[in-house]
């Protein structure tokens, strides 16, 4: 969904600042969602409950870019932008 929002023609973006922004809006959510979390629910004995997804989703996500990658360096190397 990053993707195809960040691709969109009225950013101007090119393929590998689409691809970049890409990563970093979706990495963002570990960064900022764990010290939220801690945050709103500090003292609440459910703490670690509340951080489980957010732990669990962050590796997840670097796991599926990992994957993706071969298909970004393709799509990166048509306009000659992969270096």
């Amino acid at each position: 969904a990053f993707f195809k929002f960040f691709s969109l023609p009225s950013f101007q973006f090119s393929r590998s600042e689409a691809v970049a922004a890409m990563f970093c809006a979706s990495q963002k959510t570990l960064a900022f969602g764990l010290p939220l979390v801690n945050t709103i629910f500090q003292g609440n004995p459910n703490l670690a409950a509340f951080c489980a997804p957010i732990m669990f989703i962050h590796p997840l996500q670097m796991t599926i870019g990992s994957f993706l990658l071969p298909m970004i360096q393709k799509y990166t190397a048509i306009n000659g932008e992969y270096r």
